[in-house]
C-alpha cells in the first residue's frame, strides 16, 4: 500500500510540474487549484498515463535559434568545439573514483555532460553560468534520464560560494576565460575540493589584442583572456599545486576545423534552416574565423591545467614550483 501511494504521489507531482511548465511556455497564468482538481480527477479515473503523456508533450522544450545554429556547427548539445571521446577522458585525468562526487563547471549544454556521465557513474553536480543555455541543459538532463545522479544549478561566476571539502574532483571549461575576477573562482575551487582532490581547468590564454573583440563577438559573455602565467598564478595564490600544464591548442584547432569542414553536409541534413538560426550561424562563423586566426598565430592559446588541493599537513610548494616552463 505504501508503494502504491508513493507511485500515485509521484505521478501527481509530475503532472502538476508539467502543467506548470505548459502554462509558463504558453504565457498563461497557472491556476494551481484548478490543475490539482483536474489531475486528481484523471488519476481517479485510472487515466493517469494518458494525462501524463499529454502534459509532457505540451511542455516539450524548443531550443532558440542560437542553440540550433551552434548544435549544427559544433554537434548536438554543444556550444563550442568538442568531442565525446575526448570529454569522456576528463574524469580519468584526475583519477576520480567511480563513486566520487564530481563538480562540472561551465559545460554550456548537455553534450559535454553526457560524455562525462558516460565515463563516471557517481554523482555529478553541474554549475552553469550562461543564462541562455541553462534551460536547454536542464531539458537535456531530463531527456537523458540522468536526474537521479545529476543536478544542475545556474551560478554567478563572480560571486558563487561553494561548500567546504565537498568534491572528489572538478572539471572547468572556459570559466576562467569569462570570469572578471579569477582569484575568487580559483579560491572557491580550492575550497570546494576535498584534500588531495584534483581539478582539470581548460581555458583560453593570451595577451590582450584588439582582434579579441571580433574573435569573441558571438560569445555568451564578455571575454577576460589572461596570460598563461597569470592563470597559473591564480591557483598558486589559492594554495593549489600544479600537477600538469598542457598546451592543447593544436588539438583544439583540429576539432574546430573539422566542424567547419563538415558544415556543408550538416546544413544539407538539417534541411531548411530558419532565417534566425541561419543568421546566428553566420555570426558564429564570422567570429570563429578571427578566433581560428589568433589560435593559428599563437596569439591565443588553449591550455589544460591539472591542479590539486594539498593534503592536510602537506608542506607548501616552493614559490617557483607553479611557474610556467620556459
Amino acid at each position: 500500500m505504501a508503494v502504491a501511494l508513493k507511485v500515485l504521489f509521484d505521478k501527481r507531482q509530475i503532472a502538476l510540474t508539467r502543467a506548470r511548465l505548459r502554462a509558463w511556455w504558453d504565457g498563461d497564468a497557472f491556476d494551481a487549484e484548478a490543475t490539482v482538481l483536474e489531475v486528481e480527477a484523471n488519476l481517479a479515473a485510472n487515466d493517469a498515463a494518458d494525462v501524463d503523456g499529454e502534459l509532457f508533450d505540451a511542455a516539450q522544450y524548443e531550443p532558440p535559434p542560437r542553440l540550433i545554429a551552434l548544435s549544427i556547427l559544433w554537434g548536438e548539445g554543444r556550444i563550442r568545439p568538442g568531442d565525446f571521446t575526448a570529454d569522456k577522458l576528463e574524469p580519468a585525468r584526475i583519477g576520480l573514483a567511480p563513486d566520487g562526487r564530481l563538480a562540472l563547471l561551465g559545460p554550456g549544454h548537455v553534450g559535454p555532460l553526457l560524455a562525462v556521465a558516460a565515463a563516471h557513474s557517481g554523482k555529478i553536480e553541474v554549475f552553469e553560468w550562461r543564462e541562455e543555455t541553462f534551460e536547454a541543459l536542464q531539458y537535456g538532463i531530463a531527456a537523458a534520464k540522468l536526474g537521479e545522479r545529476v543536478t544542475a544549478s545556474r551560478i554567478d561566476l563572480e560571486a558563487h560560494v561553494f561548500g567546504l571539502n565537498q568534491y572528489d574532483g572538478l572539471l572547468s571549461t572556459d570559466d576562467f576565460a569569462y570570469c572578471s575576477y579569477p582569484p575568487h573562482l580559483a579560491q572557491q575551487i580550492m575550497k570546494c575540493l576535498k584534500p588531495g582532490a584534483s581539478a582539470v581547468i581548460e581555458s583560453y590564454v593570451g595577451l590582450r589584442a584588439a582582434e579579441m573583440a571580433t574573435a569573441f563577438a558571438s560569445s555568451f559573455a564578455e571575454p577576460h583572456i589572461r596570460a598563461h602565467g597569470d592563470l597559473i598564478q591564480f591557483f598558486a595564490d589559492a594554495g593549489m599545486a600544479l600537477e600538469s600544464d598542457e598546451d592543447v591548442t593544436e588539438e583544439f584547432l583540429e576539432t574546430a576545423r573539422q566542424s567547419f569542414k563538415q558544415l556543408g553536409d550538416k546544413l544539407g541534413a538539417a534541411g531548411n534552416l530558419e532565417v534566425a538560426a541561419a543568421r546566428e550561424l553566420a555570426w558564429e562563423a564570422e567570429a570563429w574565423r578571427m578566433r581560428l586566426k589568433l589560435l593559428t598565430q599563437r596569439r591565443l592559446e588553449r591550455r589544460r591545467l591539472i591542479v590539486r588541493k594539498p593534503l592536510e599537513g602537506e608542506p607548501a610548494q616552493d614559490e617557483n614550483a607553479n611557474a610556467p616552463a620556459g
